[in-house]
């Protein structure tokens, strides 16, 4: 005699779905922080990484190895009278510190045609600039690449702040902007729009795997179609990680 067990199937779903529409999404992997933890889809991984990237930077950059400081020879000076010791006083109280400086910072959004996300972002922090996720007291400019006007909110940050705008989708003009080392705002912001979330998901889910062939040593272009044999791999991957 046969019997038939039902044994139930527990799933995990995106809590960035959930919160955005009430929509169930099954999460891939997980964001811990600070002992919270929030279940994510590959969608959001991928949405989530990239805004930490641009708001703390990249981790496991190498740190500055400590170059050991050179002997000192400390020569005694002679002692001075009382009224000398009350001038030198006098003169260290009005030599203040120097206040440190504080870098402008610049709101970039979307991607920048003919670069790569990590070399766009470097090539503004060359010039001088912090780059931010988020619109601060300091951000004096936005950059706005292709695909920007999904950003609704850096859009919405944009506008409260009165932060002005560099078209980044004009041929040449970031490059144009680096060779001269200064970015000029000025253009007019981007209508936001409002994208499926299924279109989403797939550019979502193509930068996931090109930047995963990337690390990997895959040789994939920036724009166009992934090979077969790489989504392959990736998926493959992915399913082992998980």
């Amino acid at each position: 005699m046969r019997t038939t067990v039902l044994v139930p199937v527990e799933r995990v779903f995106c809590d960035a779905h959930i919160a955005r529409d009430g929509s169930e999404e099954e999460a891939t992997e997980s964001l811990t922080i600070a002992g919270r933890a929030w279940d994510l889809c590959l969608e959001h991984g991928v949405v989530f990484t990239r805004y930490l990237m641009d708001a703390l930077g990249v981790p496991g950059q190498p740190e500055a190895v400590p170059v050991a400081a050179e002997p000192t020879v400390t020569v005694a000076e002679p002692a001075m009278p009382e009224s000398e010791h009350d001038q030198q006083d006098d003169t260290e109280d009005d030599v203040t510190e120097a206040e440190s400086v504080v870098r402008p910072t610049v709101l970039v959004s979307g991607e920048i045609p003919g670069y790569e996300w990590d070399d766009a972002r470097e090539a503004v922090r060359n010039l001088g600039y912090a780059v931010v996720g988020r619109a601060d007291a300091n951000t004096v400019l936005i950059i706005v690449g292709e695909g920007a006007e999904r950003a609704t909110k850096k859009l919405q940050d944009a506008v409260e702040f009165s932060i002005p705008c560099f078209d980044a989708r004009r041929p040449g003009a970031f490059r144009d902007a680096v060779c001269a080392g200064e970015f000029k705002g000025g253009d007019p912001l981007p209508e936001p729009v409002r994208v499926d979330a299924q279109a989403v998901k797939t550019k979502s889910e193509a930068q996931a795997i090109r930047d995963w062939a990337k690390a990997q040593g895959y040789t994939v272009n920036a724009k166009g179609p992934i090979p077969a044999s790489v989504r392959h791999a990736y998926r493959v991957a992915a399913t082992q990680a998980a």
